[in-house]
């Protein structure tokens, strides 16, 4: 099994709901032996989805003809994550008090949104890096202060105006498992007429598992779950995608009918490419009817060939990386010009060896990157 048809295989996997037969498959392919399990715990693990395939193998009882070892180590890695996200149920519970307390009523976003949410079968299945939470923008300032008083902190390093970055940096405290991101606005301001605070402020659900908070509603939790994995991490330009945000789509088109979302993407090409490759990915075929796109085309061979030749990887990614920062370099040199605030922002920016270690830091993480 290649690296390819690894991936695919994983997909199925995912899916096993919606198609147990597979079940007979995978059961085939380990009594043949053909399963590189070490291959396959490197994807799984390098797409935080581990802990969702040991629950749909023991749900479909595939999990005692697994090999001992890999059974024993999808079992832990599930147990640990689901004592860690009850620790992270108590922090939201913590955070919501304290920002209650203040008349601020935050929106949890992605991971901790869908815990809440109730969009798991268990509160074990999703790894999550951190809380994101969405508070007024008249609030945000005031937010990171009352959680600093409650013992948050940042790391170090210095950023010039904080007031307008999308998130507040990173805040953790030494009791509880992770940090902490408080949103000003839920994206990029460059797709903020796409989805901003006033149009999640109007459609926001309560929940009923934590008083005093809210989430996404499902619409809009589609929306930022293509905000974020296509345009904001670069998917769809780079060919590259999660399991995770595929996993986490596919449940909430359970709820919602992607092209009953469309109308409200504005690239709709690109989503309709997601969409697509969503349903390729998982094995879930003709589940949308959404025609397909030249746009989709070009995603899923993108994407193949960065899973069958290392070297087309390797030299699209790279000129895509460079040729980004040449062009986001020569509109900040143009704006210098005419912009007074681009000026001194570029000259903080000059002075500031956080910048350049920060700089240092993203060219050497992505060359560095497998």
């Amino acid at each position: 099994m290649n690296k390819k048809d690894l991936f695919y295989f994983t997909g199925k996997c995912l899916t096993l709901d919606e198609h147990p037969e597979f079940k007979f498959e995978i059961l085939e392919l380990i009594r043949i032996d053909a399963i590189d399990w070490l291959k396959f715990v490197e994807l799984c693990s390098n797409h935080l989805i581990l802990t969702t395939i040991y629950l749909k193998f023991k749900t479909h009882g595939i999990t005692p003809h697994l090999p001992d070892e890999l059974a024993k180590h999808l079992k832990l890695v599930y147990e640990l994550n689901q004592t860690r996200n009850a620790q992270i149920l108590v922090q939201l519970r913590e955070l919501t008090v304290t920002l209650n307390n203040e008349n601020i009523y935050p929106v949890f976003l992605k991971g901790s949104g869908n815990l809440l949410d109730g969009l798991y079968a268990s509160d074990g299945e999703r790894m999550m890096n951190d809380i994101d939470l969405l508070v007024p923008e008249k609030d945000y300032l005031k937010a990171a202060r009352l959680l600093e008083a409650k013992g948050y902190s940042t790391s170090n390093v210095t950023v010039e105006d904080v007031e307008s970055l999308k998130h507040y940096l990173p805040l953790s405290h030494p009791e509880f498992i992770t940090h902490v991101e408080i949103h000003r606005i839920p994206v990029s301001e460059k797709y903020n007429h796409w989805l901003n605070s006033k149009m999640v402020d109007h459609e926001k659900k309560s929940v009923s598992t934590l008083a005093g908070c809210f989430v996404l509603s499902d619409n809009h939790n589609i929306i930022l779950n293509f905000i974020h994995s296509q345009l904001q991490h670069g998917g769809h330009i780079n060919g590259i995608v999660s399991f995770r945000d595929l996993y986490d789509l596919h449940l909430l088109t359970k709820r919602v009918n992607p092209p009953f979302v469309l109308p409200k993407i504005k690239s709709r090409a690109k989503a309709v490419a997601y969409f697509m490759f969503m349903e390729k990915a998982l094995g879930l075929d003709e589940k949308f009817t959404i025609k397909s796109n030249f746009s989709s085309w070009l995603f899923l061979k993108k994407h193949d060939l960065n899973l069958t030749s290392p070297t087309f990887y390797f030299v699209y990614r790279t000129v895509v990386f460079v040729t980004q920062r040449i062009l986001r370099n020569i509109v900040v040199f143009i704006q210098i010009f005419y912009l007074k605030t681009e000026r001194k922002s570029m000259i903080r920016r000059l002075r500031s060896r956080h910048w350049y270690i920060a700089h240092f830091k993203v060219y050497s993480n992505f060359f560095s990157r497998k």
